[in-house]
């Protein structure tokens, strides 16, 4: 089954099924407390750190025992809404799916919440809340986030004689430093390529081209003048490292992203637009790599996106049918508070989604250090660079994918524009029209 026939299968559901509580054993009885059953996204270290964060929520508020049943997929979370014997809270891995719940009525609205907790827009990061909201109602609270931004190898700056302390600010510097990074073997193959092409998705382009992806009527947009001024920069940008067909293969390649055989760290790529994670991943698994943090790249036409970095949440929702609501919302607002945010960004490495946490000195700041000995790596060495995806996280043209029922969908419509332009099959304008044919189809079935 894909994952757009489940999502179906979820509208068709939940328009039968009562969304109540099926006495699922969650108890209230050890004298008085209450067991709040969450399911959460994290696993290994990450869950770890969440258990943490628990044991600090429990021995703060003492009637109340978060019982954390560890990593769960979004299907899983789906099929007991469905079921009508939904967890207490949980968190969402794609936020795609967060539309299609919410307009399926599968989610408890927190906007009387919020409001009642006094928590202001303004108190979040730029964007933290937009992936929350469908249809001006928020219907998630975020806990961290993810931060995407543009990052340089000063060594391979270097050696391809560019500036080290110089990254590109626009977009036409950045194919122009991508064509002087790239190299080749005797034999024409590459060897190395100016920027990693497997995380510039189609919709974090064309926001750097200020595309739009759906209008004030709720017509879907994929053939934006400005979506379509992005993919065939993109291409362009393509050409300038070897052309797309070579590029791909030279990236299928490449190690995971995620661990000590990201290409980045081993200077394949001189670039890559990634998130705040790699900050501390480079400091375990690379320690010697030096490296840069900048905002992505702009289009000279296009100055209003200067500053521009893509985000998204870590959301945290309340299904209907929790049977302990109240005390949900009590945990998710404790985790919009300093303590909480600091306790999991700490050990997660992702950035608060509360704004006064950007700037505190015990995320970001690097602790004297004595060496003793020549050996010694400074464990706080990545900081810093950490730092800086905070500070640019607070940029006011932060934005991501905005929340829709048909955001599934869209986003792998979308992810298959690249091969249809790169491979020669359409045009540009041809694949983004025809996006908005399948998707607004979909899209019609909501309106």
């Amino acid at each position: 089954m894909t994952k757009m026939q489940f999502l179906r299968l979820l509208c068709a559901a939940l328009a039968i099924v009562p969304l109540a509580g099926c006495g699922d054993g969650r108890s209230t009885s050890d004298a008085g407390v209450v067991h709040l059953q969450v399911w959460s996204m994290w696993s290994g270290d990450e869950e770890r750190s969440f258990e943490a964060v628990l044991a600090e929520y429990h021995k703060e508020h003492p009637g109340v025992v978060v019982d954390n049943l560890g990593a769960v997929t979004d299907e899983k979370s789906v099929r007991a809404i469905i079921a009508g014997a939904p967890p207490d809270l949980f968190t969402i891995t794609d936020p795609s799916y967060l539309g299609t719940l919410a307009a399926n009525n599968a989610l408890e609205p927190l906007d009387g919440q919020f409001e009642a907790a006094g928590f202001k827009d303004q108190d979040f990061t730029p964007g933290a809340l937009d992936e929350c909201r469908y249809q001006g109602r928020l219907y998630a609270m975020p806990y961290l986030m993810d931060c995407i931004a543009l990052l340089y190898n000063k060594d391979v700056f270097k050696d391809a004689g560019l500036d080290p302390n110089k990254p590109p600010r626009t977009y036409d510097e950045l194919v122009e430093d991508c064509r002087k990074i790239t190299r080749r073997d005797a034999e024409g193959r590459l060897t190395r390529i100016g920027l990693h092409p497997v995380e510039i998705s189609p919709a974090l382009l064309m926001s750097m081209f200020d595309g739009r992806f759906i209008d004030e009527r709720g017509r879907i947009t994929a053939d934006d003048p400005n979506n379509i001024e992005g993919v065939t920069a993109y291409m362009r940008l393509m050409d300038a490292q070897g052309g797309y067909p070579a590029v791909q293969s030279f990236a299928s390649g490449f190690g995971a992203n995620t661990g000590a055989f990201n290409p980045f760290f081993h200077g394949d790529v001189g670039m890559l637009i990634s998130g705040e994670w790699n900050a501390y991943t480079a400091f375990r698994y690379s320690p010697g790599t030096h490296y840069g943090v900048v905002a992505l790249p702009y289009p000279g036409n296009h100055p209003n996106r200067a500053g521009l970095v893509w985000l998204a949440d870590n959301p945290f929702c309340i299904p209907r049918g929790s049977k302990h609501a109240r005390e949900a919302w009590e945990f998710l607002k404790w985790t919009q508070t300093p303590l909480a945010q600091k306790m999991l960004a700490s050990t997660l490495h992702n950035v608060p989604n509360l704004r006064s946490e950007l700037h505190d000195k015990d995320l970001i700041a690097d602790p004297p250090f004595v060496a003793k000995s020549p050996k010694d790596v400074d464990p706080n060495s990545w900081r810093p660079l950490y730092g800086k995806f905070l500070a640019l996280a607070d940029s006011p043209t932060a934005t991501g994918f905005p929340t829709m029922p048909v955001a599934s969908m869209y986003a792998k419509e979308l992810s298959n524009v690249y091969d249809s332009v790169g491979y020669g099959t359409k045009k540009p304008a041809e694949a983004l029209a025809a996006i908005d044919v399948r998707v607004q189809r979909e899209m019609d079935k909501y309106q």
